[in-house]
């Protein structure tokens, strides 16, 4: 039975071979021939909060060779984030890389808050083949998006990877959001689409520009076709792992194949607002 693993970790800000190091540790805890696939989060080579054009990276460059380099080391397809330099602009990117090599890059379509304006937004889906199944990758913020994820179900993918960096901040906890909200809306997207969502959360706090405190509050989680949580962990850097059945979205699809129940006639006029 294949399985897949989500990496929470505490990026060092500014540091990418730090940061490497974190995720190669982490992998070497797995020990686990059955998991195939480790999914990491948000700017997790880079950190967020940082000056991106000093630290980003062109895509192929030395960030996805050694994403690719621990990928062969521990035989494991990884997925997980950086600041990619592109065309002089930088893009909040995540990399698919494979025992054999770079796969696929993703580029954040919807930016959130300052990051509108100030990064190169993503203009495509991005579905990748992997040994797990078809996987659907998605940064943070795309995951507000209910019709967003649905066109990457309606692509084939059956796991949807959400790589991201959800917060609270203030210190005071005053602004962002709270675990609870991103667990419930993993388990929904899951359940809404019948795949896989595999949610990587940063853990850990970095300075904002603006001068708060910004904590990643961490609670990654795995979520079955279903939507039932079928791993997740707490606070601390950690890895969690579950299985992936597709056997389990055939025989659920069974009672209640939401894709197949739709009406789009009904829906279109609004959808093209």
């Amino acid at each position: 039975m294949k399985k897949i693993a989500v990496l929470q970790i505490d990026s060092v800000v500014g540091d990418v071979q730090a940061n490497l190091s974190k995720i190669d540790n982490l992998l070497g805890t797995v020990n686990d021939p059955e998991v195939r696939l480790a999914v990491f989060c948000e700017y997790g080579l880079t950190g967020y909060c940082t000056d991106l054009t000093e630290v980003a990276d062109t895509v192929p460059g030395n960030h996805s060779a050694g994403l690719e380099e621990l990928a062969k080391e521990h035989n494991i397809w990884i997925c997980g984030g950086t600041a990619e330099l592109a065309g002089g602009k930088i893009a909040n990117t995540s990399l698919m890389v494979s025992p054999g090599g770079l796969e696929a890059k993703y580029r954040k379509v919807h930016p959130f808050g300052s990051e509108r304006g100030e990064i190169l937004a993503g203009e495509e889906l991005v579905t990748v083949d992997t040994e797990l199944g078809k996987v659907g990758m998605t940064i943070c913020y795309d995951f507000m998006f209910p019709e967003y994820v649905r066109a990457l179900a309606l692509a084939g993918a059956e796991i949807i990877l959400n790589s991201t960096f959800w917060f609270s901040g203030p210190v005071d906890g005053a602004l962002g959001w709270e675990p609870e909200c991103v667990l419930s809306m993993a388990r929904t997207r899951a359940m809404e689409n019948s795949v896989y969502v595999a949610m990587a959360c940063r853990t850990g706090q970095e300075t904002a520009p603006w001068g708060d405190v910004i904590r990643g509050f961490g609670h990654s989680s795995i979520v079955s076709p279903v939507g039932k949580t079928i791993a997740r962990t707490g606070l601390s850097e950690a890895v969690i792992t579950a299985p992936v059945e597709t056997s389990v979205t055939g025989n659920w699809k069974k009672y209640a194949n939401h894709l197949d129940s739709r009406r789009p006639e009904m829906y279109r006029s609004i959808l093209d607002i």
